[in-house]
């Protein structure tokens, strides 16, 4: 009973949120429509938060991701990005996400995704936030894979 008044009060709370505005959601838009190489996209990413400054947190965001993986030798510059990937299958994710597609084979699903999911931990542990990485390799994609290559 408890957790079901929590949720009531939340979804009143959210009621009573002002709306965004129509330049806001174009600019949300805009953001989940962005794609390509990581380096262009950060590049696009830091120009809209010339007109919207609270882009910049996840510009600076990102750019330190980029910098984390080009230290590891990961060529960032042919690292294929897209906002919305995730968007709809992998809800509890709250952070950094990545999925690894087979080269030269686009139809395809995803060989192997996962991400950071900080906020599930801390619901679970209720209150308790711990770091929290998942993923999973897809056998029989990689083996359908391994199966076309042969």
């Amino acid at each position: 009973e408890e957790e079901v008044l929590a949720r009531i009060a939340v979804l009143e709370e959210d009621a009573l949120a002002k709306p965004m505005s129509r330049e806001e959601s174009a600019m949300v838009e805009t953001v989940l429509a962005l794609e390509g190489n990581s380096s262009d996209v950060l590049i696009k990413l830091r120009d809209m938060a010339a007109s919207f400054p609270s882009l910049k947190a996840p510009a600076d965001a990102m750019e330190d991701r980029l910098q984390a993986l080009a230290a590891r030798r990961v060529d960032v510059d042919n690292l294929p990005f897209s906002a919305s990937f995730g968007r709809t299958n992998m809800e509890y994710y709250d952070g950094f996400v990545f999925g690894f597609t087979a080269k030269n084979h686009p139809n395809f699903p995803v060989v192997a995704s996962g991400g950071r999911y900080d906020a599930l931990t801390q619901v679970l542990g209720q209150g308790r936030s711990i770091a929290a990485v998942g993923g999973v390799i897809r056998p029989e994609v990689l083996v359908a894979l391994q199966e076309e290559i042969a």
